[in-house]
């Protein structure tokens, strides 16, 4: 089994800050919702200094902030902001709350917009903070049903973007989301032509956890245009449903090269049960060596050690490029391998050095 959410947000305590680094990273990427990511970010910055915690935290993709802890959230910003400098790196972080923040359902900031729209305007490091938006998504939540209906029909394709985040939020938006998936599966057109709703679809199953629409992203995952592909593997990830496993498993031989490669990257995201198996099962249908090697960055980016050996031959036969890229992440394999395989460590740790090289330092032995 994939290295578990669980194990992840354990280790974004640990006292090795490349281990917890890694871990965020991860975390980000597969975009976890868990609050206690959020939780163990601020006892470490409360313990190591934000400076110190983690290594490229305004780097990271993804930070799910729960609704009980926006105001807590926005007052620790104010204090990261003041008297800094914009490039200051405590700023960058504080910049990075209030991002996460909003990109949160809309009923998550609304009560707390006087004070955002205060701390935006105390330092520009909120510049990527889209407060008008954020005010008119908050606005259609006080909209009835009725209203938000029309805009479907009259409104602005913005319009519609919130009008059908506000119904989603109220588990009234799937008849709408039907028609916006039916429309990109109906037609081969780009994002450019497509009409409002389908792209205004698009947009929501990327941003937040839907499920349900599995098939027709996979359909997506393999389209010729990037934005729509990558939107369409966003929201498969986020929706980490294990039927997106069985559908690649179907589909894969007959992708394209970009249409493999979004889904090896789809599998290794999720990191759920049987995807180190399913990688190791769709390897030898890769259109060429570099969906080949893609297929074996996924598997070490899994880090299955239930698989060890599998785990080690991946890493044995990455290409050098893809070693250096994923070097970051590897210091996982230091606590996995005290919880998992023990006994195994002196070969673990033999290839690590052989393949990183004597620079790579590992500060304890298991």
């Amino acid at each position: 089994m994939a290295v578990s959410d669980e194990q992840l947000i354990r280790w974004l305590l640990h006292s090795d800050q490349r281990i917890r680094s890694a871990s965020l990273d991860l975390l980000s990427s597969s975009y976890c919702s868990s609050p206690e990511i959020l939780k163990n970010v601020q006892e470490v910055w409360n313990r190591e200094g934000v400076e110190a915690a983690f290594r490229d935290f305004p780097l990271i993709s993804h930070l799910s902030i729960p609704a009980e802890k926006v105001g807590e959230i926005l007052a620790r910003a104010a204090q990261m902001i003041a008297g800094r400098k914009l490039t200051d790196r405590v700023c960058r972080c504080a910049g990075k709350l209030l991002e996460a923040l909003s990109v949160e359902r809309a009923s998550t900031f609304a009560p707390h917009l006087e004070a955002i729209r205060s701390l935006k305007q105390e330092s520009k490091i909120f510049f990527r903070v889209p407060i008008e938006s954020m005010e008119l998504r908050a606005a259609a939540l006080e909209r009835q049903a009725s209203s938000l209906h029309l805009d479907f029909e009259d409104g602005q394709p913005a319009d519609i973007v919130i009008a059908l985040e506000s119904l989603w939020e109220r588990g009234e938006a799937d008849r709408w989301i039907e028609r916006g998936m039916q429309a990109w599966i109906n037609s081969s057109v780009g994002s450019a032509s497509a009409s409002p709703l389908a792209v205004a679809v698009l947009e929501l199953v990327s941003r937040h956890s839907i499920r349900g629409y599995e098939e027709s992203l996979m359909e997506l995952v393999d389209r010729d245009e990037a934005s729509v592909a990558d939107l369409a593997t966003i929201g498969l990830v986020r929706g980490r449903n294990p039927q997106t496993q069985q559908l690649i498993a179907e589909r894969f031989a007959k992708m394209s090269r970009s249409g493999q490669l979004r889904s090896l990257d789809l599998i290794r995201r999720m990191r759920l049960p049987q995807s180190s198996e399913l990688v190791r099962f769709l390897l030898p249908y890769g259109v060429d060596i570099t969906v080949q090697n893609g297929a074996r960055s996924a598997e070490v980016m899994l880090f299955d050690f239930k698989l060890l050996e599998d785990w080690l031959e991946a890493f044995l036969l990455l290409d050098e490029t893809s070693v250096q890229r994923l070097e970051y992440a590897i210091p996982i394999v230091l606590p996995l391998a005290q919880e998992v395989s023990a006994s195994d460590w002196p070969r673990i740790k033999s290839l690590l050095l052989m393949r990183l090289g004597r620079g790579f330092e590992i500060e304890y032995s298991v």
